[in-house]
């Protein structure tokens, strides 16, 4: 059974499930994210989450939590660019996935050095996100300078029952503080390439997802 810890305790994952339908919404996990004494401090998954996804989130959503960089530069690796993240985006949210995508502050160098930017200006801004991985707005979680998405990703992993990272990084720097990264690979699907066909560790697609 999976755990969301709460100022009070653990909430179980067959009690989340009791709440499904929008009963249990973002409240809760904004009450499980922040301290325990009199004056509230803001978890860090909302103080920067510029873009309203954790605000709008619910506990009952089954969420694919996206390691953007990671994905990203996987697709170069394999000659498929922006292929490869924008086409499993659009998988999963057919599925009724809720989708976040984080990205490292740096996602708009890496852009441009691909070379990604030719054809929208010179001007970094969230509108190229928008348009070159086809994500909505509330997708889209830019991790602040200074800061790596991998702590985000799996913060976020140990607070949302139902959900999994899209990620081919094994997080080793974070399993001694969080347990569950040790304890199976649930939390990760992979992912790989062949024959122009996109495969996902432990998910299976209807029809084959071919680039």
């Amino acid at each position: 059974m999976s755990w969301v810890q709460y100022s009070n305790g653990f909430i179980g994952a067959s009690q989340i499930a009791m709440y499904a339908g929008g009963a249990f919404v973002a409240y809760v996990l904004y009450s499980a994210l922040t301290s325990q004494s009199g004056r509230a401090k803001q978890h860090f998954l909302f103080r920067h989450d510029t873009q309203g996804f954790m605000k709008s989130l619910k506990l009952s959503d089954k969420t694919a939590v996206f390691d953007g960089n990671n994905i990203y530069h996987f697709g170069m690796d394999k000659g498929a660019g922006r292929m490869v993240l924008q086409t499993l985006v659009r998988q999963l949210r057919s599925e009724g996935y809720r989708i976040v995508c984080f990205f490292d502050a740096n996602i708009f160098f890496t852009l441009r050095e691909s070379g990604e930017f030719l054809h929208m200006g010179s001007r970094f801004s969230l509108g190229m996100l928008k348009r070159i991985f086809d994500l909505n707005p509330y997708e889209i979680y830019i991790v602040p300078s200074g800061n790596q998405a991998d702590l985000f990703i799996v913060e976020s992993l140990s607070h949302l029952p139902f959900s999994f990272a899209v990620t081919n990084d094994q997080f080793r720097d974070y399993k001694s503080k969080y347990g569950f990264l040790a304890k199976d690979s649930d939390w990760r699907k992979g992912v790989r390439i062949k024959d122009r066909t996109i495969y996902l560790h432990q998910h299976s697609f209807k029809k084959p997802l071919t680039l």
